[in-house]
């Protein structure tokens, strides 16, 4: 049976980060996340900040870019297809959770897979950007701005991509409200892991 392997899309500050730290530290199971940066310029001979910059960069969709390609790739095109790669190895590897990048979407072939997205509502997101360093000195509105920015740039980037629409329900296994709480919120997504373990092997 294929490892078990959790992905998790989340809004921006919703707590999803935490959320996956949780789940990763209770099922006792590597978490990945700014980790696939890393490996991924380790392969590529990139920076770090290079390929965390590519990752914000978006142009036509990645279909139409395979099409015009003549030698080259756009970088960011070049970055995910390298994740790509890199979360498919990591998935064989063993269990695992998987933050962002469209890891639902790259594992979409593969069984074993519980495909999570966390939101939250608008005050406890802004609460929770507040506590970042980047946003402690922001008024609620410049706070607001910067959340939508954030959440447009990542269904930009699934609708890129996978030509999918980020955050919607129907394409998750299992949505949830981080007002629930955190603790709450890793629980429930361990038990719905196990239990998709467990129909695996009926």
């Amino acid at each position: 049976m294929e490892p078990m392997v959790i992905t998790m899309a989340r809004e921006y500050a919703s707590g999803g980060s935490e959320i996956a730290q949780l789940v990763a530290a209770t099922l006792g199971i590597p978490l990945y996340n700014k980790e696939l940066i890393t490996m991924a310029a380790k392969k590529s001979g990139l920076t770090e900040e290079a390929i965390a910059a590519s990752e914000n960069q978006r142009s036509g969709s990645l279909i139409y870019s395979l099409y015009m390609m003549g030698n080259t790739l756009p970088l960011a095109d070049q970055v995910y297809i390298l994740q790509s790669k890199i979360i498919k190895e990591l998935a064989a590897q063993g269990p695992c959770v998987i933050l962002g990048r469209c890891a639902d979407y790259v594992l979409r072939e593969r069984p074993n897979v519980l495909r999570t997205f966390v939101f939250a509502p608008l005050p406890l997101r802004i609460e929770n950007a507040k506590a970042r360093e980047e946003g402690a000195n922001l008024n609620e509105k410049a706070l607001e701005s910067t959340l939508a920015k954030h959440d447009r740039a990542r269904a930009s980037y699934c609708s890129y991509y996978t030509e999918g629409r980020w955050g919607e329900a129907k394409n998750y296994d299992l949505c949830l409200n981080a007002a629930l709480g955190r603790q709450a919120c890793a629980d429930l997504i361990v038990q719905a892991a196990k239990a998709m373990e467990a129909s695996q092997t009926e």
